[in-house]
């Protein structure tokens, strides 16, 4: 019972989350906002982040180039790993231990994930945040401005509590703030 209380809470909360950003950025939710209430499908649908693909600048190679020096897929692929490994543990130690459906258990590590997910955003961020660095520090602060309005134009507008909670990747807002100490468009 606990466990369906639980996810009845948290397709509530989704759905003020989803309410609160569409009066933020005025923008409509489409399918995608639907699909973000239901669980276990708000676990894999991907969130759009760009209206259309940004020019490949000197700023954006530089700052890939950075991902790659600091070896951040490596890193951000052992985390997935690691998690990966607690979640079969905790899906047998359920099943095995405490006697649940395979389905319930699958259910109960939705719901356990949860500031998991909020834990690898906030590390994808950092990587995104020195990788901005990097590239900063290479190309200079006139281009990176210019790089941050180019992607704040391609990007769809979010705010920093649901991009928190749903991308992998920081608002170009937060991002220049970060980096310019200046905010360059969104929220």
């Amino acid at each position: 019972m606990l466990l369906y209380i639980l996810l009845c809470l948290e397709i509530a909360l989704r759905v003020a989350i989803e309410v609160r950003e569409r009066r933020l950025t005025q923008l409509r939710g489409g399918v995608f906002a639907v699909l973000r209430l239901i669980p276990l499908v708000n676990d894999i649908v991907p969130l759009p982040e760009n209206r259309r693909e940004p020019q490949k600048t000197q700023f954006v190679e530089k700052h890939e180039e950075g991902h790659r020096v600091l070896r951040h897929s490596i890193l951000r692929n052992l985390m997935k790993v690691a998690f990966l490994m607690v979640a079969v543990w905790f899906l047998a130690a359920m099943v095995t231990r405490w006697n649940s459906s395979f389905f319930e258990a699958i259910l109960w590590l939705h719901l356990v994930a949860i500031p998991f997910r909020y834990f690898f955003n906030w590390y994808c961020w950092t990587q995104e945040f020195e990788a901005d660095a990097y590239a900063f520090k290479e190309v200079g602060k006139q281009k990176a401005k210019a790089a941050m309005q180019e992607l704040a134009e391609c990007e769809i507008p979010y705010t920093k509590f649901f991009a928190s909670i749903y991308r992998e990747h920081p608002t170009v807002a937060l991002r220049s703030q970060r980096m310019l100490k200046k905010v360059v468009g969104g929220r």
